[in-house]
């Protein structure tokens, strides 16, 4: 008897896990059928090509935008890469309004090196900076350009529906568009190989106008400097003949020197009293100049950038994506 019940309640355990298994599989198996599956396949995404003609235009559209944008940034920019040049004016007008800087400018103008101090003095860093200006703006054009591209692909295929993407080939002519606006007419090269030559140049025509200046006061200041130096002679002899030739000599070399020194002094200091404002005002104005060129030559680059976007041609893009792909863009007269 309590064998039988053993091998009732055996049999009757295998057989109970047995259905639940076969339960539990074909549960499974009804899940996932596509009638009665809870979640339905997911459908394939809907795509549309854009007409050549029209992405032609969006790139065009994406370029004037660009290149509108990184104009309204390029004063600021500049005015932090001229600010240290405006800043060294005053040390400059303090070194030419002395004694030391009289002689050391009117040298350096008489070997033909003038514009060699002049740069050091205010310009020292103005081609790097000049340059980080230029890579500055090449990312702002290219950040912009890409913004406005996928924006208008965005707006015209928000047109077809929400879960419409844009197709093999449009895809591909956006992305080929970014890469190649990318690397053509960068602001940075042009600048790179112009922005140090331009600062020589800065500097060479300001220390033309300067040493012209520079000569004509040390003209003037012969004169004065002989009246001054024939009256402290005369009286340098009476007071130093009773040491005897010796210190007559030393005496009269010292006496030349003091004259002569305090002669420039006192009309270095005069000038500076006078003109000091004025010659400020005039770095002032030449460093202006050069901000302007430097300020033509970058949106000219920039410019050279946009009228890029309007060559943009597709034959290349199409054929990347496939000739398959390519043959369903929409044909309509664009290259």
């Amino acid at each position: 008897m309590k064998r039988s019940l053993f091998q009732r309640s055996f049999w009757i355990a295998i057989l109970l896990m047995a259905a639940a298994v076969i339960g539990l599989s074909v549960l499974a198996m009804l899940r996932d059928h596509p009638v009665v599956s809870r979640n339905p396949p997911p459908t394939a995404p809907q795509t549309r090509e854009i007409p050549e003609s029209q992405l032609g235009q969006m790139i065009r559209n994406a370029g004037d935008a660009a290149f509108q944008a990184q104009e309204q940034r390029v004063d600021g920019l500049l005015a932090a890469a001229y600010g240290p040049v405006y800043a060294a004016i005053p040390a400059y007008a303090d070194f030419h309004y002395s004694v030391l800087g009289e002689y050391s400018e009117l040298g350096t103008a008489a070997l033909g090196r003038m514009s060699e101090g002049m740069e050091a003095r205010l310009f020292p860093e103005l081609a790097p900076a000049l340059v980080k200006v230029a890579q500055d703006l090449d990312r702002g054009f290219m950040d912009n350009f890409r913004a406005s591209l996928d924006r208008q692909v965005g707006e015209e295929l928000a047109g077809s529906g929400a879960s419409v993407g844009p197709g093999e080939v449009t895809r591909h002519i956006q992305r080929d568009a970014i890469a190649r606006i990318g690397v053509t007419a960068p602001v940075a090269v042009t600048m790179t190989l112009a922005a140090q030559p331009a600062v020589k140049a800065a500097a060479g025509l300001m220390a033309k106008k300067l040493a012209t200046k520079i000569a004509g006061k040390a003209a003037a200041k012969g004169a004065v400097k002989a009246t001054g130096v024939g009256s402290g002679a005369a009286g340098g002899a009476a007071i130093c003949s009773p040491g005897g030739p010796v210190a007559s000599i030393l005496c009269g070399a010292g006496a030349a020197a003091v004259i002569w020194f305090g002669t420039d002094a006192a009309i270095v200091n005069l000038d500076e009293y006078f003109n000091r404002e004025e010659f400020e005002a005039e770095l002032h104005a030449m460093i202006d100049d050069n901000r302007a060129e430097a300020r033509h030559h970058l949106l000219g680059a920039l410019e050279t950038r946009r009228v890029a976007t309007e060559d943009f041609t597709f034959r290349g893009a199409a054929e990347g994506a496939g000739q398959e792909a390519a043959g369903s863009v929409p044909r309509d007269g664009g290259n």
